[in-house]
């Protein structure tokens, strides 16, 4: 049950409420003594879809959740300083939604009979609520947008998992990157200290707590392995929880408090962080980790520096870096180049997305091979092993596709999962079933790049064990920039090769050959030179692919770098064989571009390179602006 309700006092600093603040000190105190403050646990009913409308409320700090009956995701979240229930309240509806705690919150309760009092004696009150209400309407008009960001956690709680204990080292690592973000930490012992003898639920230290989450950029509780009534309360005051994993993950039954945690959090705002000793491309059983303990994210954490421990905070805290890697041919390579250039500046990388060949490159990034590797990888594939140059039966395809893909399990490992990659990694394909975008974030990694990769025609798509249809994800989304903010927030370094220039070609279409010319050209190599030059069938195929894409309206915000590395002019989308030349014209560019944004001050790429400095020497984000660099 709540935990009650009682009578407001005044004073608490609440006077700057900012509702009230247009009123006059009398009108102020005359509002406050009208009403009521009540507390709920998380979880708890506020008001049920339905229910008569006699009541308004003022949320003091916490979290109520707005959802509609038969739906699962809740159509809005309410936090301090919001109204609740204004429109069935001043229209004498029905309430139109359930309301539920999904913080312990509290809140100040305004009943109608309170309401039609004050209006009497203080009308400025009736117009400063009329006020909210239409504030309530605009914001919720600028909601409706397309894109679903990432939200944000505010409050976050450290829950070890399993049975094996995390090492202090990890705790002291994380306390010491808190710190350094001026983030909040608090913990059984500063609650004691700050409130001795005091009960965990008592008003005065619900206040605190809620104080802490307006004043600090994020609160941390570490809420231990025991399922203590601090551990509990950390749980339920959280935004979020992370479980912290050690080892294998353990069989059987979950422990008690990995079982309220997952009462409490649905597996949406569920993380599960690895801890290991070394860093390494990939390890071994994270699945089996997230089918015990299912959650949106998993990361990987090794204690031998503070690079990941880094990383988990800028996550946590909502400015993690993410590399968007787009479609293109033989030109992905260009991706290396520039991810090269940006790791000679001090850059790590948080996450991962990519479309198309920008999944295979996105792909090693995710399991720390270095640009030559890749580049290695990328001239095995396509060079030695000539995969897009073995043609077969057209039955399914143009190309033989086993070649292919015994070349992307020898480079990305046949077994090696997307979980057990190092990174954070997601390929975009299209998804011909359900005429969808497919984000593919778990399984094989290689078979992941096949589906992203799978151009129509040239490949057969891939088909997933659940029978859907995945084929080349520019299709849908060639510059995944959408996906990665879905996945999380904070500045992306966004590489794509842009909206071709108008082109013409010098063809006489009444020249181009037959099959039994091209069947004599084949017999006899010299009359190859008498064929028109005109693009190749994969040429026209991949301008057919991305004809629609419109790179004019890409999703950015003020902390997206976007760069269109040039290619070289006499460099087709199917000249695998000059990858070399790609890379090293991408990485020299990148490195001018990089020096010249400096130059500029852009916030949005300083967001980016500061990820290879101390924390403690990072600055702070101010005004940003959108970066776009395009071809000279």
């Amino acid at each position: 049950m709540s935990l009650g309700s009682t009578p407001f006092p005044w004073g608490n600093g609440l006077e700057d409420f900012a509702l009230f603040r247009t009123l006059s000190s009398e009108q102020r105190l005359r509002a406050f003594h009208a009403l009521v403050r009540q507390d709920l646990l998380r979880g708890e009913l506020l008001v049920a879809q339905g229910e008569p409308s006699d009541s308004l409320y003022l949320v003091l700090h916490g979290a109520l959740a707005v959802r509609r009956a038969g739906e699962v995701e809740p159509i809005a979240e309410l936090r301090g300083g919001e109204i609740v229930g204004e429109i069935g309240f001043f229209g004498n509806l029905p309430r139109t939604a359930d309301v539920v705690a999904i913080r312990d919150t509290s809140m100040l309760v305004l009943t109608r009979a309170a309401y039609q009092e004050l209006a009497r004696d203080a009308p400025a009150i009736v117009e400063v609520l009329l006020a909210a209400l239409a504030r309530r309407f605009a914001k919720e008009t600028a909601r409706l947008t397309p894109l679903r960001a990432s939200p944000k956690a505010r409050t976050v709680a450290l829950i070890e998992a399993g049975t094996e204990p995390s090492p202090g080292l990890f705790e002291r690592r994380m306390r010491e990157g808190l710190a350094a973000t001026d983030a909040e930490i608090v913990d059984p012992a500063r609650l004691a200290a700050r409130f001795p003898g005091c009960e965990l639920d008592t008003p005065e230290v619900a206040d605190w707590l809620n104080k802490l989450e307006h004043t600090a950029p994020l609160v941390v509780y570490f809420g231990g392995r025991e399922a203590t009534p601090w551990a509990r309360k950390a749980i339920r005051q959280a935004d979020m929880v992370v479980f912290l994993c050690r080892g294998e993950a353990p069989g059987g039954a979950r422990t008690e408090l990995e079982a309220f945690a997952c009462s409490v959090h649905p597996a949406s705002v569920r993380r599960l962080v690895r801890i290991h000793d070394r860093r390494s491309s990939e390890v071994r059983g994270t699945a089996a980790w997230l089918a015990r303990l299912p959650s949106f994210m998993h990361h990987h954490v090794a204690l031998e520096d503070q690079i990941d421990i880094d990383s988990l905070i800028r996550f946590l805290s909502g400015r993690a870096i993410g590399f968007v890697a787009s479609g293109g041919g033989s030109f992905g390579t260009a991706h290396v180049g520039l991810y090269k250039a940006f790791r000679e500046r001090g850059v790590m990388f948080d996450i991962f997305v990519g479309t198309s060949v920008g999944s295979a490159m996105a792909a090693g990034f995710a399991k720390n091979l270095e640009a030559e590797d890749l580049e290695r990888g990328t001239h095995e594939i396509f060079v030695k092993g000539r995969s897009f140059r073995r043609p077969t039966w057209p039955r399914y395809s143009l190309l033989d596709h086993k070649v292919f893909d015994r070349a992307l399990a020898e480079q990305y490992g046949r077994d090696c999962r997307i979980e057990d990659c190092w990174r954070p990694f997601a390929a975009v394909a299209t998804n011909l079933s359900t005429h969808s975008i497919e984000l593919i974030r778990s399984g094989l990694l290689w078979q992941a790049v096949r589906a992203s990769s799978a151009i129509p025609g040239l490949l057969p798509p891939f088909y997933t064990p659940d029978g859907a249809m995945l084929v080349d994800g520019c299709l849908i989304d060639n510059v995944p920039l959408a996906p990665m903010h879905q996945l999380k927030s904070g500045p992306n370094l966004v590489v794509h090769f842009g909206e071709p220039a108008t082109e013409t070609f010098n063809v006489d279409y009444a020249a181009l050959p037959g099959r039994f010319e091209l069947f004599a050209s084949l017999l006899m190599p010299f009359r190859k030179k008498l064929l028109p030059s005109a693009p190749s069938a994969v040429n026209v195929l991949w301008r057919s692919l991305v004809a629609h894409q419109r790179y004019d309206i890409l999703p950015t915000t003020p902390f997206d770098v976007v760069m269109r590395p040039p290619i070289p002019p006499d460099i087709d989308v199917t000249d695998f064989d000059r990858h070399s030349d790609i890379f090293r014209a991408s990485y020299l560019w990148a490195q001018a571009t990089i020096a010249a944004l400096e130059a500029e001050g852009s916030p949005a790429l300083e967001a980016i390179l500061s990820s290879g400095k101390s924390p403690s020497r990072r600055p702070r984000p101010a005004a940003v602006f959108q970066s776009k660099v395009l071809t000279n």
